[in-house]
């Protein structure tokens, strides 16, 4: 577990975005995302560069290293300002460390205190327990499975859903 002295979790720079290439570029983290590991540098600066309206991102940095990355995108449909789309990323050389534990209760502290969000909700690939779990520490619920999903990595992998509710 990373002593949280040690450990820096603040909004994304643009400077980040070498440290976000290697870690989204990693074969075992691209097979957990919806993109192609093909994906080049300049997209990933161009992607930290842009501002997006209702997305905050967060990275965890240790010792100067970004580590993880997780975003809150907040719709702009007013019927859905209520609610907010998760996505994480951890470097596999820190998975289990505490790092994405980290990340998520930061970004969740935004969710529930900055933006009142009362709902929480992501997609996660059923072949990435490591991630399931973590989600499910934080009462996530499992609302539903898209089966064949996603192609990638040579194979099928089917999709779950989950939120997490803020009722109070």
């Amino acid at each position: 577990m990373h002593n949280s002295s040690d450990l820096i979790i603040r909004p994304t720079h643009p400077d980040d975005a070498q440290a976000f290439y290697k870690i989204i570029t990693h074969p075992s983290v691209a097979r957990t995302l919806l993109q192609l590991p093909s994906i080049e540098l300049v997209e990933t600066e161009q992607f930290l560069q842009k501002p997006i309206p209702g997305l905050h991102r967060l990275v965890a940095e240790k010792n100067g290293y970004v580590l993880g990355v997780a975003g809150l995108s907040i719709p702009q449909n007013p019927r859905r300002v209520h609610s907010g789309d998760l996505d994480i990323i951890v470097h596999p050389d820190h998975w289990g460390t505490g790092i994405g534990t980290a990340l998520m209760t930061a970004i969740l502290d935004l969710a529930d205190n900055w933006f009142n969000l009362l709902r929480v909700e992501l997609e996660v690939l059923a072949n990435n327990p490591t991630a399931k779990h973590l989600y499910e520490k934080l009462v996530f619920e499992l609302e539903g499975t898209k089966q064949m999903a996603v192609f990638g990595d040579g194979r099928w992998a089917d999709a779950h859903f989950m939120a997490r509710l803020n009722s109070g």
